[in-house]
């Protein structure tokens, strides 16, 4: 047994020379697998029998022998073939349980390996330019499936493997399991080999009761004749991550091993504990839900739960407002008109038509409540029609003005003009009312607030964060924070401070309003939340695994002349209540490195850093190019990131999120 430990003062080339001395030593039989650790480091090579062993790269990898030849379920980077070639093995074939980049990147270099994929997801393997080039994968992002962890260009299939099919490789036999759950179409191989049987199960699951994420649960759903896309499913794959962990113990295996490199044991009692987590999540989700107004048929099973929020009873909106789509409209005793949010042409045909009978004589401003399509699709028209003026609070100023530079749910690429901007807390006058705008990240991390006071009515223009039955925290894409100063634990603070009369959702026709005691349970329902997915989620804090976007590009997207240079800035948010060290890398595409890639033995050590303050976003700026002989077109830049401090090894994700560059001619 050898290992590397990547704490200590040791290069990655020592490390393979070692494997490669010491890889003889897999001949020697063991005692099953009751010694083995349960969780490994990068830079490790672990045996389960004779012929079975794993390779800790940026991924677990299992390594099937037979001689000098290997088999591989999964390969992450290229840090694995140069650890083979070291050891004197031949890789001859990739077994891959999903379609995710981190699972097989070694092989957008490596085509000479013969690659065999599940048939589910043959299509994200070699026909991946489709989701690239697809407006549907970049604009109004409904659907999170197949998430965006795909590959950056197509790789060759050999095979596509279907449930049920089998294997045989030297002493193994191998057989397919249909286990969709952290990907659509994800398989688990059962491996005999040695007298011993092991699961691998790609990124299914995380270790004993925990998942790796949970944006890649995020999935619509049916139930009756009601269907809904993955924007609205907060933990929708949990029913079929369930049923695949059933399948899985079903098989009886000794060992789960998963790509983060735990190694299961007790598969019965460990699979079984993340069904019962996953169950009492939800729970806590829907008992405090939005959804349970917009689709209780959807939560028939819950009915009558007396432990839940209870429903906030509907009140009469004041006669000076009218309700068009998702627009509020507050009308002024001279009949003056001020807007929120424009997602339709039919508000602007509608205003114009109360234009045209008096009941309106004009529109003298537009408030954006947050980003999203239904909100701002019609905004440049609306703008360009009534010339008045459009107000944003900040965060969603910084979305709404450059699109393009972003990668979120529902995003439009209306482009917005906003002529004010204004600070949390700023409040001005318009005709009789006194308005005030506060930052509200109740929805989404980027939405505003607008506080409306005119005699005894303090109305409270909530956007889509609260609906009579509780919080709109359905889509976790959106960025809902649990800190305790931040997300919705901050707009139920505003709420419990301004006491509003009414409150308005822009896709409800009532009002309603919460009491300080509501907003004093959700936030205790909150904080049980926070405990349940500290147990779930193998990170120091939680929102690592919950907020997909804690590394991000900016831009996301943007366009350049082959040969010429683009600013691209590497944005870290830190979820930690301290400082956190984080390490990252820039990968161009293979038609952009002249056979010149990143160097795979690099450690994560050598690769830039900073270090970002507990609760902000810390940034760095990289120059890349397009050589002058790539041809037009898009084409992903990758960002690998190690989190060195991450306990209790260094976490390495590769190809963690990335960037588009359309290259112009």
């Amino acid at each position: 047994m050898l290992k590397c430990d990547l704490r200590k003062d040791v290069t990655r080339r020592s490390f393979l020379k070692a494997s490669a001395a010491g890889l003889a030593s897999l001949a020697t039989p063991i005692k099953g697998a009751s010694g083995f650790e349960e969780v490994f480091s990068a830079g490790q090579v672990r045996r389960l029998s004779p012929y079975l062993a794993l390779f800790k790269g940026t991924i677990c990898v299992g390594v099937l022998l037979n001689g000098q030849e290997a088999l591989l379920i999964d390969c992450g980077d290229a840090g694995t073939f140069e650890w083979a070639r070291n050891a004197g093995i031949e890789i001859k074939q990739v077994l891959a349980t999903h379609h995710h980049r981190e699972q097989i990147l070694a092989l957008l270099r490596s085509r000479h390996v013969e690659l065999c994929v599940p048939a589910a997801e043959e299509k994200y393997f070699a026909s991946v330019l489709e989701y690239w080039n697809t407006p549907a994968s970049r604009w109004h992002i409904y659907n999170q499936h197949p998430h965006h962890w795909m590959l950056p260009e197509p790789v060759r299939v050999t095979r596509a493997i279907s449930p049920g099919d089998s294997l045989k490789w030297g002493a193994a036999t191998i057989k397919a399991v249909e286990t969709p759950g952290h990907t659509d179409g994800s398989l688990s191989f059962m491996v005999n080999v040695d007298g011993l049987k092991v699961a691998f199960c790609g990124h299914l699951l995380h270790g004993p009761g925990q998942v790796p994420d949970l944006y890649c649960l995020q999935k619509g759903f049916q139930r009756g004749q009601r269907r809904i896309s993955d924007y609205h499913g907060f933990l929708g794959a949990r029913e079929t991550l369930k049923e695949s962990l059933q399948r899985i113990l079903k098989e009886r295996p000794d060992v789960v091993v998963t790509s983060s490199g735990s190694v299961i044991k007790d598969p019965e009692a460990s699979l079984n504990l993340l069904i019962d987590r996953l169950d009492t999540l939800y729970d806590n989700y829907v008992s405090t839900s939005a959804l349970r107004h917009y689709f209780p048929e959807l939560f028939q099973e819950f009915e009558g739960r007396t432990d839940h929020l209870p429903f906030r009873p509907h009140l009469i909106p004041p006669a000076y407002l009218r309700h068009i789509g998702t627009s509020w409209i507050l009308v002024s005793e001279d009949h003056a008109a001020f807007v929120m949010d424009c997602g339709s042409p039919r508000v602007i045909e509608a205003l114009e038509k109360m234009i045209s009978t008096g009941e309106i004589s004009k529109v003298e401003g537009l408030w954006i409540t947050h980003y999203h399509d239904d909100h701002v699709d019609a905004v440049p028209q609306f703008l360009d029609k009534f010339r008045c003026p459009c107000y944003a609070v900040e965060a969603v100023a910084e979305v709404i003005t450059r699109p393009i530079a972003w990668r979120l749910p529902c995003i439009s690429p209306s482009v917005v003009k906003v002529d004010r901007v204004l600070e949390d807390g700023e409040s001005f006058s318009w005709h009789e009312f006194r308005i005030t705008a506060y930052d509200f990240p109740g929805q989404t991390l980027y939405h505003g607030g607008l506080f409306v006071e005119k005699g005894p009515d303090r109305l409270f223009f909530v956007g889509d964060s609260f609906t009579p039955s509780g919080i709109d925290d359905y889509c976790i894409q959106n960025r809902n924070f649990l800190h305790e100063d931040s997300g919705f634990f901050r707009c139920l603070d505003l709420i419990a401070r301004l006491k509003p009369t009414h409150m308005f959702n822009c896709h409800v026709d009532a009002a309603f309003t919460f009491l300080p005691e509501d907003c004093e349970e959700i936030r205790q329902r909150l904080r049980r939340r926070r405990e349940l997915l500290k147990e779930i989620l193998p990170w120091r804090d939680p929102h690592f695994g919950m907020d997909e976007f804690w590394v991000r590009c900016d831009p996301y997207e943007q366009a350049v002349s082959a040969g010429k240079k683009v600013q691209l800035e590497l944005v870290v948010f830190n979820h930690l209540a301290e400082p956190l060290k984080v390490h990252l890398r820039v990968v161009p595409p293979n038609a952009w490195m002249n056979d010149s890639p990143p160097n795979a033995l690099q450690s994560w050590k050598d690769w830039p850093h900073l270090i970002v303050p507990s609760r902000k976003e810390g940034r760095f700026s990289v120059e890349i190019a397009p050589p002058k002989s790539v041809p037009p077109g898009r084409f992903v830049v990758m960002v690998d990131v190690a989190v060195p401090d991450e306990l209790p090894f260094p976490r390495i994700l590769c190809g963690f999120t990335e960037a588009v560059i359309e290259v112009t001619s």
